[in-house]
């Protein structure tokens, strides 16, 4: 994941809960679910670096990663470009993680997957301190 990259999970909506704070294997499952069928027409196909993965945009770009165990769906990842991150694009990524019935899991909390709560977590993130000023981040970072 590059510096650059605000990285979070899409879990299933099914049982969820707002308040829950793990982050174990259940929680990133998608094994005992159906996704819906939604395709990802937003974002070019690429070769993964195992035929476990199958992934949507480039690596150091925005992203959509399914991983994949013993032929079942485990984990689904979502990975935004903060560079070129534009409204349009973050709105299909919402939209698709809605027709899939999923949710956002970024630092080990739940969030529905709506526009507005979406820009709220990628303004206080890392990522979004990095892009606005990376020398100042890395000033920051070697203070802790």
């Amino acid at each position: 994941m590059a510096l650059w990259q605000f990285h979070c999970y899409i879990i299933p909506r099914e049982n969820r809960n707002l308040n829950e704070k793990s982050c174990d294997e259940d929680i990133l499952s998608w094994k005992k679910h159906i996704i819906p069928t939604a395709r990802i027409d937003f974002l070019e196909k690429q070769t993964g670096w195992t035929e476990d993965i199958v992934q949507y945009g480039k690596d150091d770009e925005t992203c959509i990663q399914f991983l994949y165990e013993e032929g079942l769906l485990e984990e689904i990842s979502c990975r935004l470009d903060l560079r070129s991150l534009s409204i349009k694009m973050l709105e299909q990524v919402m939209e698709y993680i809605n027709k899939i019935e999923g949710m956002i899991l970024y630092e080990n909390k739940i969030y529905f997957s709506n526009i507005n709560d979406m820009v709220e977590l990628i303004k206080k993130s890392n990522a979004n301190k990095f892009c606005q000023n990376p020398m100042n981040y890395f000033d920051e970072l070697s203070k802790k």
